[in-house]
């Protein structure tokens, strides 16, 4: 069985990493507690470079990413946190369970 992943890089405006990393801490514990296809969001900041964030979510598929985009939660992260990010890329992988 696969699942469906996303890498998302995303460097941050100076000064702006310890509100952003609060806000998508928070972001990403709501959606794996409401979402039930959300399976893992995990929230790492770069050590060398404070201003850069990787995320890795976890969905059951594609559809579970477009759902996770609607959700008010999501909507409220985009509307409060959008302005804090300089630059953001995502990779879609799919996610070989062993």
């Amino acid at each position: 069985m696969s699942r469906f992943a996303l890498l998302v890089t995303v460097r941050v405006h100076p000064g702006a990493a310890e509100e952003f990393r609060a806000r998508i801490l928070e972001a990403a514990a709501t959606a794996v507690r409401e979402e039930p296809h959300c399976h893992r969001f995990e929230v790492a900041q770069d050590e060398e470079d404070p201003q850069a964030f990787v995320l890795f979510e976890v969905y059951t598929d594609a559809a579970a990413l477009a759902h996770h985009h609607g959700t008010p939660h999501f909507l409220a992260f985009q509307a409060q946190a959008g302005h804090l990010i300089a630059e953001k890329s995502r990779r879609r992988l799919t996610l070989f369970d062993g």
